[in-house]
């Protein structure tokens, strides 16, 4: 039998996220598959290990660089990856440190850098003998919360501008915690309760969405694209913030809908279910290959309404003027809510894209409004939490567009949600509150 090593695999992934600047869940669905062999435990192992050691990246470095006199920026890509990954079992996991330790030196020496041996096992039982003595930043200052949660600090600084220190704290400690995998009930297909049964005889712990009456949470769940039920087309993976975006949006059957940047096309699937694939839905996009994973899905599904094609949402499209009942801009953003799921982001972005990106979510905003009806519906949302991106773009649109009104939107929230903004028209989710993904939602109404 082919003997593969967990450890292994999570340092390769690892450097190549790091070193490569590959997305953390490609280098894993790659490595993953690459290395089928490994038992659903093994597997597991490895999704730990990198999702853990990213999610607390600047916490690790700075653990490893009061101990070690080489920093951890002029170590080599291998004996990095190896001490970083070791430490997170020694700190994060029930992985006894002398194990962490052996395990890392076997790495290092089976690579070919046998005179490094020492240096790896010095500092990594270091690290495991002084556990209780790490010094930290004051408590109360955003260095605190940069080091003790493995947030950028600038992100840090903008948050406790926008919420506080304590709200920033509770945001930082909910992106920290792995998250459930969320999904869409196919209601074309299938019913929530016959979808759960057929779940949970698989093994996998089923509970109910909090916010939209089709969304279910899974914990123990293997490889989700392996599953029957995914390839019958009885879900999709949709984090309940996406569809309740839907939910406010409220689509109809029968009704003309645009999406305007619809990749990979989840809330397209959303809209189609609800308006019982009946209608038109123009899903656009301006990459060929994500118009293909759009279709894809769409055949999957059985939702024969969805028109995919490829345009420049910041290019008007003189078609589509005043076509629409509905229409989706959920602009590009600098995704800085999706950081508990996607814990690569917070090491990939320095906050310079914001600028780049507010002039292109306004231009698609703008031409999103001339595709709506007399009468009809705009929804703005994003997957950041950054008021330029979001309460700032919607200022800014209906400064210039009094033929739009924001609409109430409390009667689609549950109580739990209910915020002094929603009757204002929009909504800012936050992790440790809704228990979701960081996501803005404005609704717009254009005048009859």
């Amino acid at each position: 039998m082919i003997q593969i090593n967990p450890r292994e695999i999570a340092a390769q992934a690892m450097m190549e996220i790091m070193e490569e600047g590959a997305y953390n869940n490609m280098a894993l669905r790659r490595l993953l598959r690459q290395n089928g062999a490994m038992p659903p435990k093994d597997r597991a192992m490895v999704t730990e290990i990198v999702n853990g050691t990213l999610r607390n990246l600047y916490y690790i470095d700075h653990v490893i660089n009061q101990f070690s006199k080489t920093k951890t920026e002029k170590m080599k890509p291998w004996i990095l990856a190896v001490m970083r990954t070791a430490v997170y079992q020694m700190y994060f996991m029930k992985v006894p440190d002398s194990a962490a330790c052996n395990e890392g030196v076997k790495l290092v020496e089976e690579r070919g850098l046998e005179p490094l041996k020492g240096f790896v096992n010095g500092v990594l039982r270091t690290v495991g003998r002084e556990k209780e003595n790490i010094a930290l930043p004051k408590k109360g200052t955003p260095e605190f919360l940069h080091i003790q949660y493995s947030h950028p600090l600038w992100v840090i600084k903008m948050w406790t501008a926008y919420f506080g220190y304590e709200e920033t704290e509770n945001l930082c400690r909910a992106n920290n915690c792995p998250p459930d995998v969320t999904i869409r009930v196919n209601t074309l297909k299938t019913k929530k309760e016959s979808l759960r049964k057929e779940l949970e005889k698989l093994g996998t712990t089923v509970t109910d969405g909090r916010l939209v009456s089709s969304a279910l949470h899974l914990k123990k769940t293997a490889d989700i694209g392996r599953l029957k039920s995914f390839s019958e087309g009885l879900f999709h993976v949709q984090d309940e913030s996406s569809q309740l975006a839907i939910e406010i949006m409220a689509p109809k059957k029968g009704e003309k809908v645009l999406d305007l940047c619809a990749a990979p096309g989840g809330k397209s699937f959303t809209i189609g279910e609800r308006m019982e694939n009946e209608g038109r839905l123009v899903c656009g996009d301006i990459y060929e290959h994500k118009i293909e994973l759009i279709t894809q899905g769409a055949q999957r599904l059985g939702i024969t309404m969805i028109e995919p094609i490829q345009q420049d949402a910041t290019e008007f499209n003189e078609n589509y003027a005043d076509a629409f009942d509905r229409v989706l801009v959920d602009a590009p953003c600098s995704g800085l809510g999706l950081m508990g799921k996607k814990p690569d982001i917070r090491l990939k972005k320095n906050g310079d894209e914001i600028d780049q990106l507010v002039p292109i979510q306004r231009q698609i905003l703008e031409n999103g409004a001339r595709y709506v009806k007399q009468g009809g519906t705009l929804i703005y949302s994003t997957c950041t939490l950054c008021k330029k991106e979001n309460e700032k773009n919607v200022e800014w649109f209906l400064s210039s567009h009094p033929e739009f009104i924001t609409e109430d939107i409390t009667e689609f929230l549950p109580k739990t949600l209910w915020q002094e903004t929603a009757e204002k028209g929009y909504i800012t989710l936050l992790p440790h509150k809704s228990n979701t993904d960081g996501f803005f939602i404005a609704k717009m109404k254009r005048k009859g």
